[in-house]
């Protein structure tokens, strides 16, 4: 299976989750109310805070196996699997009940919540810590599969799994109007989805759990980069939920749940570059073990000339038809409140997650003490203006500063570029590219100027805007596919 076609697969489940998402915010909203979905995104965030629980072992165990399927060395698969599985287990089980401990002590001090509400809070945080550890042992098995570059079957589990998580909670969130509820569900689900990851493995990769094939020597040689990992992950845990911990603490519910409406759309179409990250990683890391040098490039440049464009797309769609989109989605009071977050949240998001694929690339290279030093000078950037953007402008303020941190991973775009010898944002066509983009959307937003302001109608401006340029970026895949297909036609018989 190719880069793109593994990178198609792995968007797929991402794309569904995004747009049931964000269809799913305003019906959340109506049926928790501000203060019960505020106190939901406390626990979400604060999850989001323990992106580091374990300890960078899965990326160190997946980059391992991966330059071992590379070599073609089987026994080193186990053994790298078997270790990675007898850390892995106690390891998270630990930081799980750390996450609870925490949440329950410190939850209620730290966040803004009615005394009628810590104890909802605290259980809350209870069944948050049972769903992180089926959600990250998950995501230890989700490697296995990516290492092997099974990119279809993950894309179908979790698309399935997520729609299952998503749209029953939809339902008991109006049935309950309970975030305690929603909590448990989401862990009943990771649970599942956990047993079909161990099912299918032990099924296609022949690997189970493995613990009879654990050993020291494996331990040390992954324990430097597993280090390194950790480091990375735990800043950019922090660099992933800075922002809303520092708000929670700072605001008061009503402009919290603006900020995180915001947050939570950007961070969904960030996601999808996550679905870039698996096939930029495994296949570097293989590049690696067979040591092609031009592959590392290659991989770059495919990635970012399929991505960037869309993701260009989004910024200046969202830029130019905001007001109207949020009034249509949120209605004519939420939607203005959260219009002024929204356009520098989504840009900056979207720049975080073309950062993605330099990122995805610096572990298979050993280069994470320089991806560290990127994330936590943005992350320092990130805090400092957090303050002052809180100080200037409230709200508003921290989500500009939120998009201006995104400096140093731009910053990091360019030396692993320069490293691999890629051209992604050297490119003269990447800003040639951005430069017609922008005056299309200035067309199209010109002929909204005709039309009443929040009216019904600018959507007809706007959905032509999106699909002209959708149109266009697509023109090669679809002609490609035609020519498949007329190749595949067999003559007619005469």
């Amino acid at each position: 299976m190719s880069l793109k076609k593994q990178t198609l697969w792995s968007m797929l489940p991402l794309v569904v989750v995004t747009l049931v998402n964000i269809a799913s915010v305003p019906l959340f909203y109506r049926y928790l109310g501000p203060e019960m979905y505020a106190l939901w995104f406390y626990v979400l965030t604060f999850t989001g805070a323990f992106g580091f629980m374990d300890l960078g072992l899965g990326v160190a165990v997946g980059r391992y196996v991966g330059v071992a399927l590379g070599r073609d060395d089987r026994q080193a698969v186990r053994e790298y699997w078997g270790t990675g599985n007898a850390i892995a287990i106690p390891l998270l089980a630990t930081m799980g009940v750390i996450f609870t401990l925490i949440g329950v002590i410190f939850g209620p001090k730290w966040f803004n919540v009615s005394p009628s509400l810590v104890s909802l809070l605290r259980w809350s945080f209870v069944a948050g810590g049972t769903g992180l550890f089926l959600s990250y042992y998950g995501q230890f098995w989700l490697i296995l599969s990516q290492a092997h570059l099974d990119f279809r079957f993950l894309s179908i589990l979790r698309t399935a799994i997520s729609l299952l998580q998503i749209i029953p909670s939809i339902v008991l969130a109006w049935a309950t109007r309970n975030p305690l509820v929603l909590i448990l569900w989401t862990a009943g689900a990771g649970a599942l989805q956990l047993a079909i990851f161990v099912w299918h493995s032990k099924k296609s990769y022949a690997l189970g759990f493995d613990l009879n094939h654990a050993g020291w020597r494996r331990a040390w040689e992954m324990a430097a980069y597993t280090g390194k990992t950790f480091a990375t992950l735990l800043v950019g845990s922090l660099l992933g939920s800075a922002d809303r911990l520092l708000l929670g603490k700072l605001s008061a519910p009503v402009d919290f749940v603006h900020y995180t409406i915001a947050s939570n759309v950007g961070t969904r179409i960030q996601g999808l570059s996550v679905a870039v990250m698996g096939p930029v990683f495994h296949n570097t890391s293989r590049a690696v073990g067979s040591g092609s040098r031009e592959t590392l490039a290659a991989v770059y440049n495919e990635i970012f000339d399929f991505t960037f464009p869309w993701y260009a797309l989004v910024s200046i769609w969202v830029a130019a038809w905001h007001p109207v989109l949020l009034h249509v989605w949120l209605g004519d009071k939420l939607g203005p409140a959260v219009a002024p977050l929204f356009v520098p949240i989504i840009i900056g998001f979207c720049l975080t997650a073309i950062s993605n694929i330099s990122g995805a690339q610096l572990g298979p290279l050993n280069r994470l003490g320089l991806g560290l030093i990127f994330s936590a000078l943005t992350c320092v950037l990130l805090v400092v203006g957090v303050y002052l953007g809180w100080q200037w402008n409230g709200a508003i303020g921290v989500a500009w500063a939120f998009l201006f941190s995104r400096v140093t991973l731009f910053a990091q775009d360019l030396f692993v570029i320069r490293l691999v010898r890629a051209r992604g944002w050297l490119a003269v066509k990447t800003w040639k590219h951005l430069g017609l983009q922008t005056v299309i959307g200035l067309g199209f937003l010109s002929m909204g100027l005709f039309l009443p302001r929040l009216s019904l109608w600018q959507l007809i401006p706007a959905a032509l805007h999106g699909c002209v340029v959708s149109a266009w970026l697509v023109r090669h895949p679809a002609r490609n596919l035609l020519a498949r297909m007329r190749t595949n036609v067999a003559p007619e018989v005469v």
